[in-house]
């Protein structure tokens, strides 16, 4: 009689033969591996990391350092790998980068444990500045982190200062500047050096920072009167810490001058009109005051609030003056910002104007284009209960205007306006019926766009 024999594999015991190992063979098994998988060094080398984080201090501490000299080589040889590839080809996949910045990022854990030996931080500059050196990965602002991250002594710092200086430039020579003051403290290195480089308005800065914190003021403020005059590019910080000093001081005389030299150097105009008004209103100079407010206003731009400005000249200034004003102020607005006039005109109890401003943006001519601008969605909000019929009119208006030519980003902007142009049918009117069959025939008429009416399923 044949039996059916089992088949079954049986499970080979490794725990139990692991356990079983003596130290002998265990050594011989992971140098087997490591001839065989030298990606796994890393692995060991983490794995005793762990171990140490356990060990009683008296147990091999010893081995702390050079346990992490080894991980930052290794980690440097994984991260370089990828840096060198993109240094040769200018830029490379993202997916690489992001690998590469975290093989960076276990460098820089590895810094802050303070374990790593002098010598082998030498080492990793010379090894590290090679791909600097190239410039064309992408990697600079990430490996200069790590320099400034791994200098911890004087030496070290130093040593730095020698790598930047072997390939000189402008951007190499103010990092050697910033060392030299911040982490050197070497004064006569710093001012030799910086001395030479006053070209840019941030260099004159720099220096200014310097003698400030030295608590030298009138060669601060010598430096920063020159850097004003001389000084190519970003002034600010050199007018603020001018018009500041002066402020302070209530010295009106030399703040008009600085303020009068920022608008000649077309420098932060409206900034420095702004401290000069604040100036004048704490002296109580109203006349004064008053004129560079409305000077300070011409220089308002796209990105600054005219609303704002608005209700700072209607706080600020007499009622006499501000009635002989406001239409003028009004219409610059709304020329200018038509999101902050309509703010105004809320103010005012404008709805009328608002809506209708509203509806005409929202209709193809108005709004050119910008099938996905919800700029006016604050009046409408505000607007629902006084005009729901006209609110429902301009929510209703975005969405079809998203719906022919459109694709699924555009479907999902429809039904954001549908959704709102329902609350009010629902919600306000009491219109269920209206609403159904309005969005009824809306959905018939877009019958052939599954992906419109995938996106409005819910509503």
């Amino acid at each position: 009689m044949i039996t059916e024999k089992n088949t079954q594999p049986v499970d080979f015991p490794l725990n139990e033969r692991l356990q079983s190992l003596d130290n002998t063979d265990l050594y011989d098994l992971v140098d087997n591996l490591l001839e065989k998988k030298p990606e796994l060094y890393q692995l060991i080398l983490e794995w005793f990391k762990e171990k140490q984080k356990t060990a009683p201090k008296t147990d091999a501490n010893g081995d702390l350092a050079s346990l992490d000299d080894n991980l930052l080589f290794e980690y440097w040889e994984d991260a370089r790998r990828i840096i060198s590839e993109f240094n040769e080809y200018g830029g490379g996949p993202e997916d690489a980068e992001y690998e590469a910045y975290g093989y960076l990022n276990n460098i820089s854990e590895l810094i802050k444990e303070g374990n790593i030996t002098a010598d082998a931080k030498f080492d990793f500059l010379d090894e590290a500045f090679e791909e600097y050196n190239y410039n064309n990965s992408g990697f600079e602002d990430g490996l200069m982190d790590i320099f400034f991250e791994i200098c911890q002594t004087k030496e070290e710092w130093e040593y730095l200062v020698k790598k930047l200086d072997e390939h000189p430039s402008n951007w190499r020579k103010k990092m050697i500047m910033h060392i030299q003051r911040k982490y050197l403290h070497d004064d006569e290195a710093y001012l030799k050096e910086r001395m030479k480089n006053l070209q840019y308005g941030m260099d004159y800065w720099d220096l200014v920072e310097y003698y400030d914190e030295k608590g030298d003021l009138p060669k601060a403020l010598e430096t920063a009167e020159e850097g004003i005059l001389k000084g190519e590019g970003k002034l600010t910080e050199l007018f603020e810490f001018l018009s500041e000093h002066f402020a302070k001081k209530e010295d009106t005389a030399n703040l008009e001058r600085i303020v009068h030299t920022a608008l000649s150097r077309q420098s932060g105009k409206k900034n420095m009109l702004d401290r000069l008004f604040e100036h004048y209103k704490l002296m109580g100079d109203y006349k004064s005051a008053k004129e560079t407010l409305l000077e300070s206003f011409g220089f308002t731009s796209w990105h600054s609030s005219y609303y704002d400005e608005y209700k700072r000249m209607k706080e600020f200034l007499k009622d006499r003056d501000w009635k002989s004003i406001e239409p003028e102020i009004v219409n610059k607005i709304k020329e200018k910002n038509l999101n902050d006039y309509l703010r105004i005109c809320l103010d005012k109890n404008m709805k009328k104007t608002v809506i209708e401003t509203i509806l005409n943006q929202a209709s193809p001519r108005g709004r050119l284009g910008l099938l996905n601008d919800d700029g006016f969605d604050e009046f409408a909000d505000k607007l629902e209960y006084d005009f729901p019929e006209k609110v429902i009119e301009y929510y209703w208006q975005k969405a079809y205007e998203n719906i022919p030519g459109g694709n699924r980003k555009t479907y999902q902007d429809a039904a954001k306006n549908l959704k709102k142009a329902k609350s009010i049918y629902m919600d306000i009117l009491e219109d269920e019926t209206g609403w159904t069959e309005r969005f009824s025939y809306l959905r018939s008429e877009f019958k052939n766009r599954p992906a419109f009416l995938d996106e409005v399923r819910l509503l």
